[in-house]
């Protein structure tokens, strides 16, 4: 049995060395590279930026390009027909007149007479348009007044990507916090392997040495029995520290989306300097993502009250249109025409005003929920922070705590190699010490958690990292 456990050994330390190293800031490298919502995220954030670009686009004036073809029942035409008769009636009126009275001769009659019979003897009929046509024109469309809308449509995308910028902090933030449980946590179960690895060394040693006091005659049979009893679990609990040590492995594997092998190379740590509640509790007023998200609400619910009252007032719009080319179109149309719009609604059954009284009352709805949730940030600020004071404490009573057990267990040892201590005295010493290693190292994690969820919660979860830098490993050996 044993030379298995040494072979097991073996092998979970040459998977070790094959592992590859890998820091912290590595990991989050990697997790926010990976991560398949932050890449989501990020594209939101590129599709709400090109969103604020696009209404900036509102304040210049609107171009569009027209293109048709008509074919009408039939020409459009003006008929003079009936005139023609009465003007050539007063025509033959003026000529005959004009020879009875001896002011034209007949020679000038007759030339006059043949100077206009091709002019009234022609069909007096005019088309206005064909019947056949089309074209292509221009058209202008630019904003002089329209109450605010384009501004509060700009303030308003611009909010939008702020929002946007906010969720994928606060994705970051989360993923932060648990890339530090996982990261952490293969470096607790690496740590806790060791711990068992040692105890059953332990126990193996006694073990040698009862099997020594038994041939010599010192101990019963009864003590070996109970040695090699407790071996076992040892042993057990080696195969079950082993086993945590795996899975945290997949699960930080998981985490970071990557398929190989690593090993973490930073040891639980405690920093000594933590600042006071209030440095936290104003970060979180300023950082937080959820305060800073109900922030964007207020003001999108101020942006709304000013949109519904810019509803009560008029538009005021400059228009233009021009031809570009057209195809038979008469030439009585014109070519160009500019002007002014304005737009007013008078009476809607007064859906408007109603509509403004309604952003006004969820203007202040969102005013009490930013103060709720500051006060829940603030109350979730306090909670981590003495969680995390309560954690340093347990770490250094932890140590003194291994202090004691470590000579508790050295004179109970000596004094079962001189007969005056017994078999499950030493066994109960060992345990103790190794229980005093496991709660020292459970504390140390209990402590990084605790400070990246207090830094999370301040909105500065990202300066872990400083935390960690400056920070005093915490070590067994």
């Amino acid at each position: 049995m044993a030379i298995l456990l040494l072979i097991c050994t073996l092998l979970l330390c040459s998977n070790i060395s094959a592992q590859q190293p890998i820091s912290f800031e590595e990991a989050v490298s990697i997790m926010l590279e990976n991560n398949k919502s932050i890449t989501s995220t990020r594209h939101s954030i590129e599709a709400a930026r090109l969103e604020q670009r696009a209404t900036e686009g509102l304040r210049w004036p609107h171009i569009d390009i027209h293109g048709g073809y008509l074919y009408l029942q039939k020409d459009i035409e003006v008929m003079l027909g009936g005139a023609k008769g009465a003007v050539t009636e007063s025509v033959e009126r003026l000529i005959n007149g004009g020879i009875s009275a001896g002011i034209i001769t007949p020679d000038a009659a007759s030339l006059i007479d043949n100077a206009l019979s091709p002019l009234l003897g022609a069909d007096w009929g005019y088309t206005l348009q064909k019947q056949s046509l089309g074209g292509i024109s221009a058209t202008l469309e630019m904003p002089i007044y329209a109450g605010g809308r384009i501004n509060i449509a700009n303030r308003v995308a611009k909010l939008e990507t702020e929002a946007t910028n906010i969720t994928l902090e606060a994705l970051e933030g989360e993923l932060i916090v648990t890339l530090v449980e996982r990261y952490f946590g293969v470096v607790l179960a690496e740590a806790l392997y060791d711990v068992e690895v040692e105890a059953m060394q332990s126990v193996e040693r006694h073990l040698h040495d009862a099997k020594a006091l038994y041939d010599e005659g010192m101990v019963p049979r009864s003590v070996v029995l109970y040695v090699e009893y407790k071996l076992s679990e040892a042993r057990r609990n080696v195969t079950a520290a082993e086993n945590r040590v795996t899975m945290s492995h997949l699960a930080l594997k998981s985490l970071l989306g990557i398929d190989y092998e690593i090993k973490p190379i930073v040891k639980l740590f405690v920093y000594n300097n933590i600042y006071n509640i209030n440095y936290f509790i104003d970060n979180a007023y300023h950082l937080n993502p959820i305060i800073c998200e109900a922030n964007i609400g207020k003001q999108l619910a101020n942006e709304g009250v000013k949109l519904a009252r810019a509803a009560l007032l008029p538009e005021v719009v400059a228009l233009g249109a021009a031809s570009i080319y057209d195809y038979q179109l008469s030439n009585l149309a014109p070519r160009w025409a500019v002007g002014i719009g304005i737009n007013l609604t008078i009476f809607d059954g007064l859906g408007k005003e109603r509509r403004y009284m309604a952003a006004k009352v969820n203007e202040a709805a969102v005013n009490d929920m930013v103060e709720s949730a500051k006060s829940d940030i603030s109350l979730l600020v306090e909670k981590e922070y003495f969680e995390l004071i309560n954690a340093k404490q347990n770490i250094e009573s932890s140590r003194y705590s291994i202090t004691f057990a470590e000579e508790y267990y050295n004179s109970i040892y000596e004094g079962f190699v001189e007969g005056i201590a017994s078999s499950s005295d030493i066994i109960d010493a060992s345990v103790e010490l190794s229980a005093a290693k496991v709660k020292y190292l459970n504390a140390a994690y209990d402590y990084c958690i605790s400070l990246v969820k207090l830094l999370n919660a301040s909105g500065i979860a990202y300066t872990f990292v400083n935390y960690l830098n400056n920070g005093e490993s915490v070590d067994i050996n």
